[in-house]
């Protein structure tokens, strides 16, 4: 019990550590090319999915609805 609150309270004062640097430096301190990356990993992913479903007919509302 002892070591998992030491763990939380280190998880805890990183995320602080971080998130004040960046507000007090105006940096995003390296996460946005990786968010970026991501975003357009996902947006590329719902293209081929949606071309694959005009492709064999279906409608894009009804992909949609079943990925949700």
């Amino acid at each position: 019990m002892k070591n998992l609150i030491i763990t939380i309270s280190v998880v805890c004062a990183v995320v602080a550590y971080y998130f004040g640097l960046r507000y007090f430096s105006g940096r995003d301190l390296g996460f946005t090319p990786a968010r970026k990356y991501v975003q357009s990993l996902a947006k590329n992913l719902l293209h081929t999915e949606l071309t694959a479903a005009r492709e064999a007919g279906a409608t894009p509302e009804a992909t949609t609805e079943q990925a949700a």
